[in-house]
């Protein structure tokens, strides 16, 4: 009798160790030039937010609390960007320094997305700026959910972008953000970049894709390595969007219903557990 308990306890260990899909909507907290005014100034970001992730999903936070240590602990991802449909501002050094701490280098980093355009005002529900573009909202999205999945991911838009470049986000350089008149007839023309279209972020995305900006800002960057530019402007093939690899695989083994080594590991040990018990049983002499 006290093995068949033994049995049925591992078998139960087994089956609990089994690993199961995350339903719990990421955490964001956004940095919007430190600005806490609801509404974001209307620019497109907590609104595409709030309707890809569900109300809640991010808090707007300080210049002050990214100086604190620790601050970013209960967050799955940053995203930096300007509030309403400014140029924006700059990350203070000591905020550079914790959200660089915490976002991590090497095999250990989060996900990190940039977005060298001013695609906010392009995002679902924007009240200012250029037309909503169903696309590019689609690319915030996904990289939003991968950069996410890692637990201390990293978006940046426009000048987010060149704050990640001074970070050492990701490898190159970014220039100030500046005007441009986009390709001949004035407009974005996105297409796939060096990665290609497999990547998770470019599902969903009809390439290639032309923006319909009234007003059209870049940052333009250099001397970034092919493996992470995800999509390019095909007027000039310079980057318009890009990542780390735990970005471009879907989010590494910490996305959200990917088992890990860990997990699998305590599988697979819970079901040799069992097997070894039943097996006790089977051999075990009868009792009277």
């Amino acid at each position: 009798m006290r093995i068949r308990i033994y049995a049925a306890a591992l078998a139960t260990v087994a089956c609990l160790a089994l690993p199961t899909a995350s339903t719990a909507a990421p955490k964001f907290a956004v940095w919007l030039d430190g600005n806490l005014t609801a509404g974001g100034g209307g620019n497109g970001i907590l609104t595409s937010l709030d309707h890809a992730f569900g109300t809640g999903s991010y808090t707007l936070v300080t210049t002050a609390q990214l100086e604190t240590s620790g601050f970013l602990a209960s967050y799955q991802a940053l995203i930096v960007s300007r509030y309403d449909a400014s140029f924006g501002g700059a990350l203070s050094t000591l905020a550079r320094t914790n959200v660089a701490a915490w976002v991590g280098t090497g095999a250990a980093q989060g996900g990190v997305a940039l977005f060298t355009n001013d695609l906010a005002d392009n995002l679902y529900g924007a009240t200012t700026g250029d037309p909503f573009d169903a696309n590019l909202d689609r690319l915030f999205v996904n990289a939003a959910t991968y950069a996410a999945a890692t637990g201390h991911g990293y978006i940046g838009e426009f000048n987010g972008s060149v704050e990640a470049m001074a970070m050492g986000l990701l490898p190159g350089t970014a220039n100030a953000v500046h005007g441009t008149g986009g390709s001949s007839d004035g407009h974005f023309h996105f297409d796939v970049g060096p990665i290609g279209a497999s990547n998770p972020i470019d599902s969903g995305v009809t390439f290639p894709f032309t923006d319909l900006d009234t007003s059209l800002f870049r940052t333009d960057i250099t001397g970034s390595p092919s493996a992470n530019i995800v999509d390019v402007y095909d007027d000039n093939g310079l980057p318009a969007v890009l990542a780390n690899s735990a970005v471009i695989r879907g989010g590494g083994a910490a996305a959200a219903g990917v088992p890990t080594l860990t997990e699998w590991g305590l599988v697979l040990l819970g079901i040799l557990l069992a097997f070894v018990a039943a097996r006790a049983l089977r051999t075990s002499p009868a009792r009277q």
